[in-house]
């Protein structure tokens, strides 16, 4: 059996929600606004009140493959996972739709496909879907690591989606599980693992099908590369989480980031995290949320009442509208610039509001 995920969210890397002028309205304070509605102390209005416009997006699909193997057990990596999943669906809200599934199946033989654990659906701004999640990923893990036969059974339902969809696959190891194979030492999941009395390199083979356990202890990589590569052909791409523990299977989880269209441009491929701190963990995920949900251009639902009376907020902080950083509006059309784009390309912040009823910030 293999190793899984530790994922983690900060509230650094998503960047707070509060507002300046009050949680509700997320506008400027009067501290914040100049008699020319620039930014800066000045003889701005004593008081505003305003109201967000909610932004039509494109909306991915967000669907968390997690190895519940049983060496999720340590170090806590299967509670800080789900906890920190669960975040993160809470913090995106209604930016994406949430789906996930779970291997092997819980409370069936160690090697049991996964199945799915919640069904897709909306994000919400209550945190109904997060706790949803969190209920549904409450489980004890054990055994093996399906990996392969899990992406395979859940293939009809992830290609029946409609919108633009994204599989999160996390594991802490290599995929195994199918008892078809014959492997020696070096392809044997629990000698590579270095697990008791399975040492690395033999000389005994813990994947011996007499006194071992056999071909579902062997390296299912091929099968799994496979079944990832018809998820693309599908036009739904994989992204790779490799928790500490799986470096021994980099090679794989290369392999499975090329197949699966969101190979990195550097090595490793896939993203890889080595400590199981929790700061490390989050800014992995929070480069792969930011990825599959990145946009710089947005459509708001309707038409500012007053185009001099609309503020922006990225990750909580206002953002002055001119120069080469700011935001620009033509109708309904909203579309982010320099940095403030970069920052929401690369991860390093997630959440855009647009409130109206303060005199826009410009600088």
């Amino acid at each position: 059996m293999t190793r899984v995920s530790q994922v983690t969210w900060t509230a650094a890397l998503i960047g707070a929600t509060a507002a300046a002028c009050g949680a509700r309205t997320g506008l400027p304070s009067p501290a914040d606004l100049g008699a020319d509605g620039g930014s800066g102390p000045g003889s701005g209005p004593p008081s505003c009140t305003g109201t967000e416009i909610p932004l039509e997006l494109n909306v991915p699909d967000l669907y968390f493959v997690l190895d519940a193997s049983g060496s999720m057990q340590e170090e806590s990596k299967w509670t800080n996972v789900t906890a920190v999943v669960g975040a993160l669906i809470a913090q995106l809200g209604p930016r994406a739709r949430f789906g996930a599934a779970v291997f092997p199946e819980p409370l069936a033989n160690e090697c049991a496909t996964g199945v799915e654990v919640m069904s897709l659906r909306l994000g919400d701004t209550a945190g109904a879907v997060a706790s949803a999640f969190v209920n549904a990923t409450t489980l004890t893990p054990v055994g093996g690591t399906p990996t392969a036969a899990t992406l395979e059974a859940l293939a009809p339902e992830l290609e029946g989606f409609t919108h633009e969809t994204f599989v999160i696959l996390a594991t802490d190891g290599g995929p195994n599980c199918d008892d078809a194979l014959a492997c020696g030492v070096d392809q044997c999941t629990s000698n590579i693992d270095g697990v008791p009395n399975c040492p690395v390199g033999g000389p005994a083979n813990c994947c011996d099908p007499v006194s071992g356990a056999g071909g579902i202890g062997c390296l299912d990589g091929p099968r799994a590369v496979a079944a990832v590569a018809a998820l693309a052909a599908g036009h739904v791409q994989t992204f790779v989480l490799g928790i500490p523990g799986s470096a021994p299977y980099a090679s794989v989880l290369d392999e499975l980031a090329t197949a699966g269209g969101t190979a990195r441009p550097n090595e490793p491929l896939y993203y890889r995290v080595d400590s199981a701190d929790t700061t490390a963990l989050g800014g992995a995920l929070g480069e792969i949320a930011a990825r599959a949900t990145a946009s710089c251009d947005f459509v708001l639902t309707r038409l500012p009442k007053d185009p001099g009376q609309v503020n922006v907020y990225v990750a909580g902080a206002l953002v002055p509208q001119s120069g080469p950083d700011g935001w620009s509006l033509k109708g309904k059309q909203l579309a982010l610039d320099g940095a403030t784009c970069a920052a929401i390309q690369n991860g390093t912040a997630l959440g855009v509001r647009v409130v109206e009823g303060c005199p826009t910030v410009t600088r």
